[in-house]
């Protein structure tokens, strides 16, 4: 089995566009050879600094510099594939117009490779 993680950025006005195309992605997975399974996930975007904010007094946020980080909504994908060449043929499969109609939605920052356990 093999694993492959996609991470993306949507550009902030554009999140659930980004959202839909995925979902609607569904029914090509479950038709294509060698597909077991998938999970996409969408970042509960501010809860993790407002969590953090909530936590610390406002001398000590003021000692803490902000990071720097893409704007826009994180999602990340984890696939499923009996194979490496599965996962290939799938997205060659994909049209070029198919994939154009979320590059419009998405922000440059992304990552897409296979990983392994550790």
């Amino acid at each position: 089995m093999e694993t492959y993680i996609v991470t993306i950025y949507a550009k902030e006005d554009h999140a659930n566009q980004v959202e839909q195309y995925y979902k609607e992605l569904q029914p090509l997975y479950e038709e294509a050879t060698g597909f077991v399974g998938r999970k996409i996930y969408r970042a509960k975007t501010g809860a993790m600094v407002s969590a953090v904010r909530s936590t610390y007094s406002k001398e000590e946020l003021a000692n803490t510099p902000e990071e720097d980080h893409d704007h826009g909504e994180h999602f990340v994908m984890i696939e499923e594939w009996e194979s490496v060449q599965d996962r290939i043929n799938f997205g060659r499969g994909l049209s070029k117009e198919h994939h154009m109609k979320v590059i419009p939605y998405l922000l440059p920052n992304h990552s897409h490779e296979f990983y392994k356990g550790v």
